[in-house]
């Protein structure tokens, strides 16, 4: 009975042996065949995509760009200006058509000219000279300057194929026999300059008028004044025998003291203003009457530093 119960105890445990035996190779089987399976779809999958035929791709056309044309420069000629006029042909001495201007150029560029001006009266017996430096523009150069006599003038040149020509006026007199005044083309040769008569004939001027002794000297428009007749007044006498002469042509005064010294003379009569008057003077004296305003104004001066 005992070895009975042994028995199926044995058989009991080979059949579960058996059984987890066949379990682990039904396993081993379905894992297999999983595997299998795998490898055959993979297969397939390789082979389908083997039978796929192949596509070479086209390939894209690449764009070479174009190179712009590198243009040549080309050189734009420079523009020749003729010179306006050749500084060569103006260097030197030029001369007035009366003789009594003359202009030397001493140093003359297309941009600059420096000159030595210089002008007498007509009967030679002074002088005006200045040195004047300007600019040039063009062919032409303005200027302003004060001469040896304290003249202030302006004026301008212009460098004109037919010779220099010059314009110079006086702005500002100084009382002095000669001032610039020049108008016209100068020449290289000098002309000949007519001297005046020994007796010159005297220039008419305003007629004086009224009793004699109510001026200085009456007749100062018309003859020289001597040093020895000039040396006999004072200063300020002197001072009203200058001004005697713009009170005969009319000028009026605002000095005080000599404003009212004329206004008590009959043939005064104060018409034309200061400002207006010396600005027009220039036409207005005679020569005689210009030397003689410079001749008193240079006692006057004398006078005055001499304390009389």
């Amino acid at each position: 009975m005992k070895r009975k119960k042994n028995m199926l105890k044995l058989l009991l445990i080979v059949l579960i042996f058996l059984f987890l035996l066949l379990g682990a190779a039904a396993l081993l089987l379905s894992r297999y065949q999983d595997k299998v399976e795998r490898e055959h779809r993979k297969q397939e999958t390789i082979e389908k995509l083997e039978s796929i035929p192949v596509v070479t791709p086209t390939p894209a056309v690449t764009i070479t760009p174009t190179p712009l044309p590198t243009a040549t420069p080309t050189p734009t000629p420079m523009v020749t200006v003729a010179p306006a006029f050749t500084p060569e042909n103006y260097m030197g001495q030029w001369y007035s058509s009366d003789g009594l201007a003359s202009v030397q150029i001493y140093e003359l560029t297309n941009k600059y000219v420096s000159l030595y001006f210089s002008q007498a009266n007509s009967s030679g017996t002074s002088v005006c000279e200045a040195e004047i430096h300007a600019e040039v523009a063009g062919n032409a150069a303005e200027f302003y300057f004060t001469d040896s006599q304290g003249n202030q003038a302006g004026g301008n040149l212009i460098f004109d194929p037919s010779g220099l020509y010059v314009r110079i006026s006086t702005m500002a007199l100084s009382g002095a026999p000669v001032y610039p005044q020049v108008n016209g083309i100068l020449k290289r040769e000098r002309p000949e300059v007519k001297q005046p008569d020994p007796t010159p004939t005297p220039v008419p001027a305003v007629e004086t008028a009224g009793n004699p002794e109510e001026y200085y000297f009456p007749d100062s428009n018309t003859r020289l004044l001597t040093d020895e007749e000039l040396s006999a007044y004072s200063s300020a006498d002197l001072e009203l025998a200058k001004n005697e002469i713009y009170a005969r042509h009319g000028r009026m005064f605002v000095t005080e003291r000599i404003a009212e010294y004329f206004n008590s003379k009959s043939w005064y009569q104060g018409t034309i203003d200061p400002q207006t008057f010396d600005a027009q003077q220039s036409s207005i004296f005679n020569e005689t009457e210009l030397a003689n305003i410079q001749k008193i104004l240079q006692w006057e001066e004398k006078k005055r530093n001499e304390g009389n």
